[in-house]
């Protein structure tokens, strides 16, 4: 009777988590304009963290074309002049010249939500 009953529960557990995950759906990375804006700022300021960087590099902002082309130029900036944390900076000043043309290419941008 017991095993008849745990089983029972199990099931019901189980069943209950599927449903609320599915209801709430896989977490979803879509950064907007002042997000990027943002991070940019703090980069710029040295008060970035490397992985802060690297998840905004890493994975791809497929749901705004103009936020992927900024995306895409920093990657390939971070592909030259990143320097990673040896510094309060994680980025050469050549690459921090560049991040801060971006960010007002990107204040001054209309950008779809």
């Amino acid at each position: 009777m017991h095993f008849v009953l745990t089983l029972f529960l199990t099931f019901i557990v189980v069943s209950l988590a599927m449903w609320i995950f599915l209801r709430i759906g896989a977490p979803v990375y879509r950064p907007d304009k002042d997000n990027i804006i943002a991070l940019l700022e703090l980069v710029l300021a040295g008060d970035a963290t490397e992985n802060d960087w690297q998840v905004f590099i890493a994975i791809p902002l497929r749901h705004n074309d103009a936020l992927q082309a900024v995306q895409l130029r920093c990657s390939e900036l971070s592909e030259t002049e990143y320097i990673g944390g040896s510094g309060a900076t994680l980025f050469t000043e050549r690459g921090m010249q560049a991040l801060l043309l971006i960010l007002e290419e990107l204040k001054h941008q209309e950008v779809d939500k």
